[in-house]
């Protein structure tokens, strides 16, 4: 490496995972600070965008992905300048994949200091879901149940925890690993459900069992049949709160069921979402999770070894995934 290139993912073709490539480092803009990366968490969205079916469109390529990371701030506001941060990137510039990275001050925040630096950089995307979805968006109260699908990814251990939090009566982890749905236990979840070949009215039985009784929300990071069959299982006035497909774009849900619940299903999309709630939903999380509330399963990786943790992602590994430049 010189002066003034860098290590970093590259995706060269849309649809293929990046490799780890020396190019140019990036040059802040007059609205921008240069950042060392000291850490990036890969998220399911960095892979939906490098496929080139995101709905926010496609990027140009080549480029580098990852949208959020941890480091410090070496050159461009003085205000920020030798301070540790957890910032965004913009989506098809400079990722946050990389050795050094350009992104707008406004997207970086100060760090707690009793957060450790991988911690930081694998809560952001799904502990900012997460909260927002529960607290903000279905306004999750003390004593309801919970069934949190897809519990065993990132996004979903953290509505584990956050549910626990919010006083939660009954808190439901559900998803397809019976040993991963386990360690579910540990973070606050009161049962388990493994959703696998089942019928759905034994998925459904289950579930109410589970719960003692009817669900008041769903936390759906899935969509797919899992939801398709949970919708079963809610009482009168449900709130279903979407935020991923993992487990299919389309599914078929009974109007019956819908109308004679009279339930809610609220959409949500992190890009969409303002960065003002973004950065408040992500300074709880990080201060729940510095003060040892919130604990986060993460493995870290060289950033040398990108295109293995790329296809680790893409097939739904029960940990954070973090990739670190120094390792």
């Amino acid at each position: 490496m010189t002066e003034t290139s860098m290590g970093a993912a590259v995706v060269a073709r849309l649809g293929s995972a990046p490799s780890f490539q020396e190019i140019q480092r990036p040059t802040p803009k007059a609205d921008q600070v240069l950042i060392r990366v000291a850490a990036a968490g890969l998220n399911p969205i960095d892979l939906r965008i490098a496929s080139g079916t995101f709905y926010g469109g496609a990027p140009d390529v080549p480029y580098v992905p990852g949208s959020e990371g941890v480091g410090v701030v070496v050159d461009g506001s003085p205000d920020l300048r030798g301070e540790r941060v957890r910032f965004e990137t913009v989506r098809g510039g400079s990722g946050a994949l990389a050795e050094w990275t350009v992104a707008a001050p406004q997207s970086c925040l100060p760090l707690p200091s009793k957060l450790d630096t991988a911690t930081a950089a694998g809560l952001g995307v799904a502990g900012i879901a997460a909260w927002i979805c529960l607290v903000d968006k279905v306004q999750l109260k003390a004593g309801e149940s919970v069934l949190i699908l897809g519990a065993t990814g990132a996004v979903g251990q953290m509505a584990v925890q956050i549910a626990k939090l919010l006083g939660a009566g009954r808190i439901v982890a559900a998803g397809r690993d019976p040993g991963a749905l386990a360690r579910t236990l540990d973070l606050g979840a009161d049962a388990v459900v493994t959703i696998a070949e089942q019928s759905p009215e034994t998925v459904q039985q289950e579930l109410l069992d589970a719960a003692g009784g009817p669900l008041n929300v769903i936390f759906d990071p899935v969509w797919g049949h899992p939801l398709e069959e949970a919708i079963g299982a809610t009482a009168p006035s449900a709130r279903v709160i979407h935020l991923g497909e993992s487990a299919g774009s389309e599914a078929t849900l009974s109007s019956a069921i819908v109308r004679g619940r009279q339930l809610t299903i609220i959409g949500h999309a992190s890009p969409q979402t303002p960065w003002e709630m973004r950065a408040r939903a992500f300074s709880e999380v990080a201060d729940h999770a510095a003060a040892g509330r919130i604990h986060l399963s993460l493995e870290e990786i060289p950033l040398s070894e990108v295109s293995s943790a790329w296809h680790r992602q893409a097939a739904s590994p029960h940990t954070k995934l973090v990739l670190i430049p120094a390792l």
